[in-house]
């Protein structure tokens, strides 16, 4: 449950009044549901089309606020208390104290209680449900949850992490007055897991959200409807330009601010809806036939986790009524040294690299726009975790300075050349060749695994000039243009038999990743620490990272663990794609547009659902 919403608004145009208000919108979808099932749809059918209609019904004991996605309590009333070592048969937990919301009911009109909470937490974690539930209710960390009264709960876990906070305190909470009785009956099935997973189709399903989901043809379209007595209908989300953010719940009395004080320029303000009647999400086979619909007003919103094609912009843009949106991908593409071979082990080596290449030149003139630029593991959308202290190699730099500070690093180790580059006003005039490490030995051939034009054009050009940056002050990179799958395979099937290779990740907004990638244990066969990278200093602040339950002192092990990788070089982060979005203003109103991963995401609450609204027009 998202806390979002957005302010009525009405304005004069000139062909009369545009009233945003209630009504029925459309969405798109180009791919149907397979289930509404949240056992399954967080099981072994996690998609993003099973995601957009079927997640409207449900909450969390703790969610993250829209425009700077900081942990916030939804369900719980406030924070939960600090972890506590207690002993119990001979084991060590760490248990804390959760309050929840008194006054929250269900669409049915059910009270949610601890009984809810509990229930929603036992059932997957006894059947060991797989997928998100497995992953969220890590049997590593989490012990189980007690029920104190009708208000409060106390959770146990195996030691404390960070995934207790971004995992445990935000799995999904179902109504255990519907889901009991079709888990009695899972028990005494052969396969009770298998059971509550196929339970279905789940229409009609009591809804803690703004929606519940009646309606479903499959193949052909979904439609929600909106809780008239939604609890949370009318919450305000102020956020402060200090960090601090408000909540106000008229409908519970509640009146609560986090992170510091409410106070000083305010930076966003939603109110929360449901403002709209009904979200009917229509299914079609292409891309293609849903941008024809929302050229033709059937439909308001694509929802597409991959965005708008490029090739459909242009099209689009003639007309009037329909707005382009871009935003940057939670992810990024960088290129990874080897640092089990020589010269990418020396940390010179790879500062010079750091050095040549120039992100603002590749995205903005040689990709023309199609990237945004990158320079960081942590991207800057992601505000709480980012650390804007950290400044890359060459920032600010023409392309002569970045030649000219990767030639002094290379010869402050020990570097030379048989013909070395040299710089003369502003330019290049001597490109560099027969580069020799200190030990006296020729540089040999260095090979770069890229993509090939015909998978990602955009990494295969990033790769052409990075090879020619490289080539001019005479560090003999080749790129090798090749396959995905040749690179995936020289990097984990063949135990990182690379030299240098470029790919992409997929990211999430809580940065454990770092650890992940970087960590020296996760270095072996197989593991995500493709570059070897070993450094002891690193490891010690990835471990505190991860194991701090309070975010803000997590963020302050994260934001050292940012500016040792930024000086180490492990990476080279290059950039990230921007995610294209199109919707129609004449049928929709967003309550913002600039969102990391998109509208769509479920950072955005999977197209805003409980604060779009419908434009109607009154002449």
């Amino acid at each position: 449950m998202k806390k979002v919403s957005v302010l009525v608004l009405i304005v004069i145009a000139a062909f009369g009044i545009i009233t945003l208000g209630a009504g029925v919108i459309n969405y798109a979808m180009l791919s149907g549901v397979t289930t509404l099932n949240i056992w399954s749809m967080l099981g072994p059918n996690a998609t993003a089309w099973n995601f957009y209609p079927g997640l409207v019904k449900y909450g969390s004991l703790y969610g993250q606020s829209d425009k700077t996605y900081q942990v916030v309590p939804n369900l719980a009333d406030g924070f939960w208390t600090p972890l506590k070592k207690v002993t119990e048969n001979g084991k060590t937990l760490y248990v804390t104290t959760v309050k929840l919301l008194k006054g929250v009911k269900w669409s049915d009109g059910t009270p949610f209680t601890a009984d809810d909470v509990v229930f929603s937490y036992e059932v997957p974690f006894k059947l060991s449900l797989p997928g998100n539930w497995k992953a969220t209710l890590d049997p590593s960390i989490f012990d189980k949850i007690v029920k104190v009264n009708d208000y409060t709960v106390k959770i146990y876990i195996k030691k404390p992490s960070g995934k207790f906070v971004y995992g445990i305190l935000m799995s999904t909470i179902v109504q255990k007055k519907y889901w009991e009785p079709i888990y009695e009956k899972a028990l005494k099935a052969k396969d009770p897991a298998k059971y509550m997973m196929s339970y279905g189709p789940v229409l009609n399903e009591p809804s803690i959200g703004a929606f519940t989901l009646p309606k479903w043809q499959k193949g052909a379209f979904l439609a929600t409807n909106a809780v008239s007595d939604y609890t949370f209908k009318g919450q305000q989300e102020i956020e402060y330009a200090n960090g601090a953010i408000r909540y106000v719940i008229p409908s519970l009395n509640k009146d609560d601010t986090y992170y510091g004080k409410a106070e000083g320029k305010i930076d966003n303000t939603f109110v929360t809806g449901p403002y709209v009647d009904s979200i009917i999400y229509k299914i079609y086979q292409n891309q293609s036939a849903a941008v024809s619909a929302l050229l033709k007003g059937t439909i308001g919103f694509i929802l597409n986790p991959n965005g708008m094609q490029k090739g459909f912009v242009a099209q689009l843009k003639t007309n009037s009524n329909i707005k382009i949106v871009s935003n940057p991908s939670l992810g990024f593409r960088y290129i990874a040294f080897n640092m089990r071979r020589y010269p990418m082990s020396d940390r010179a080596f790879r500062v010079a690299i750091a050095y040549l290449v120039d992100r603002n030149l590749l995205c903005n003139k040689i990709l023309q726009g199609v990237a945004i630029p990158l320079s960081t593991v942590v991207p800057p959308g992601n505000k709480f975790w980012y650390d804007s202290k950290v400044k890359p190699y060459g920032a600010g730099m023409t392309t002569a300075e970045r030649y000219g500070a990767a030639i002094k690093v290379l010869k402050d180790a020990g570097y030379t050349w048989l013909v070395e580059p040299k710089i003369k006003n502003g330019h290049l005039v001597q490109r560099g060749m027969g580069l020799i490490a200190p030990n006296g030995k020729m540089i040999k051939q260095i090979t770069m695994m890229a993509p090939s034009a015909g998978y990602d054009p955009m990494r295969a050009t990033a790769a052409l000039w990075i090879e020619k940056w490289a080539n001019d002050i005479g560090i003999p990179i080749v790129a090798d243009l090749t396959s995905f799958n040749n690179i995936v395979n020289a990097v984990w099937s063949e135990n990182f038999n690379f030299d240098i290779y470029m790919l992409g990740w997929g990211i999430t907004i809580y940065p454990d990743y770092i650890r992940d990638f970087f960590y020296s244990k996760n270095a072996g066969p197989g593991g995500f620490n493709t570059p070897g990278y070993d450094n002891p200093a690193f490891d010690k602040i990835a471990d505190e990272f991860i194991d701090q339950t309070d975010m803000n002192k997590a963020r302050e092990y994260a934001f050292k663990a940012e500016e040792i990788l930024n000086k180490d070089v492990p990476y080279v982060v290059l950039f990230t794609t921007p995610m294209l979005e199109a919707y129609r203003t004449d049928k929709i109103s967003f309550a913002y547009t600039k969102a990391l991963d998109g509208i769509q995401s479920g950072y955005s609450g999977y197209g805003e659902t409980s604060l779009v609204k419908a434009v109607q027009y009154s002449k």
